[in-house]
C-alpha cells in the first residue's frame, strides 16, 4: 500500500501506513510488541494484582501475541499450564515446554501435537476457560469467554490480548466472582504503540533501536497503566470503566483547550 501510495502522490510516503518491512520503513520490535505491551503491564501492576512469583497462566491462541506473551512470562520464570489453539491443546500441571510448543508451530503443527512428550496432556479448546490458573490470557478469539462459561473461570486475572475476547455478559459474571480483567484498550495497546513510533520514526527520518522502543513502550504501557489503575480504585470502578474514564478525560481536556461556547461567552 506505502508502493501504490507513491505512485499516486510521485514521492517515497513511508508513514502513510505501518507495519512495514525493515527495509522499508518499518520499526524494530513490532513483531512482539503486543504481547510485550501486556508483559510490561502485568509486571508493573503485580504487588497491586496479587500475582505471585510463580505465576501459574493458560493462554488461548498461539499466534504471534500467544507465541510472545509465553516465551516472556515463561522467561520470568512463570508455568505456562495451558495452551491452546485453533486445533485443540496441551496442558500440564507442572508447566508445559515452551520451548516444545514453539517448535511444534513453527513446523506447522498444532501444540496439541505436543501432547504425550515432555508431560504434555491433550486439552479442548472449550476447556481453556475453566483451567485451574491465576493469569488467563486470551490472544485470539472475539467472545471466548462468554455468558455461558464465565463462571467457569478459575484465574484471578484476565490478560485481553485479543480484541473483545470478554461479553459485556462475561463482564459482569466476572466483577462478581471478583475476577479483575485487564481490557483490551489496555492491554493489547503496545501493537498500536510501536506502529506510533514507526510512523514517529518515518517522519524524522531517524530509527530507533530495538531498546529504545523498549524502553518507550514500557514507559507508556507503565504509565497509562498506573493512572487507568488508579481510576479504577478511587472510583470504585471496573479497571475497562476507568480506562474509558482516562481516555475521555483526555478527550474533554482537548476540547476545552480549543475553546468551547461556553468558554468564549462567558
Amino acid at each position: 500500500m506505502a508502493d501504490e501510495y507513491a505512485q499516486i502522490v510521485g514521492q517515497a510516503e513511508p508513514a502513510v501506513i505501518t507495519g512495514k518491512p525493515i527495509a522499508l520503513g518499518g520499526s524494530l520490535g513490532r513483531g512482539d510488541a503486543t504481547a510485550r505491551g501486556g508483559y510490561y503491564l502485568v509486571n508493573h501492576l503485580a504487588q497491586e494484582l496479587g500475582l505471585r512469583e510463580k505465576t501459574r497462566i493458560a493462554i488461548q491462541g498461539f499466534g504471534n501475541a500467544g507465541q510472545h506473551i509465553a516465551r516472556l512470562l515463561a522467561g520470568d520464570g512463570h508455568k505456562i499450564v495451558a495452551v491452546t489453539d485453533s486445533q485443540g491443546g496441551v496442558q500440564a500441571e507442572g508447566g508445559l515446554d515452551v520451548n516444545l510448543l514453539l517448535d511444534a508451530k513453527e513446523q506447522g503443527h498444532s501444540v496439541a501435537a505436543t501432547a504425550g512428550k515432555s508431560g504434555h496432556e491433550f486439552l479442548s479448546g472449550d476447556a481453556l476457560v475453566g483451567v485451574d490458573c491465576d493469569l488467563l490470557v486470551p490472544s485470539a478469539l472475539e467472545n471466548m469467554i462468554h455468558e455461558d462459561n464465565a463462571g467457569d473461570v478459575k484465574a484471578r486475572l484476565v490478560l485481553e490480548l485479543a480484541n473483545g475476547p470478554v461479553t459485556p455478559e462475561a463482564d459482569q459474571i466476572l466483577a462478581r466472582k471478583d475476577v479483575v480483567v485487564l481490557p483490551d484498550i489496555l492491554a493489547n495497546a503496545g501493537g498500536v504503540t510501536v506502529s506510533y513510533f514507526e510512523w514517529v520514526q518515518n517522519k524524522q527520518g531517524y530509527y530507533w533501536t530495538e531498546r529504545e522502543i523498549h524502553e518507550r513502550l514500557q514507559e507508556i504501557m507503565e504509565r497509562e497503566g498506573r493512572a487507568i489503575w488508579n481510576i479504577s480504585k478511587n472510583k470504585g470502578i471496573s479497571v475497562r470503566t476507568a480506562a474509558y474514564v482516562h481516555a475521555l478525560g483526555r478527550l474533554a481536556e482537548a476540547i476545552e483547550a480549543h475553546g468551547t461556547q461556553s468558554f468564549f461567552t462567558s
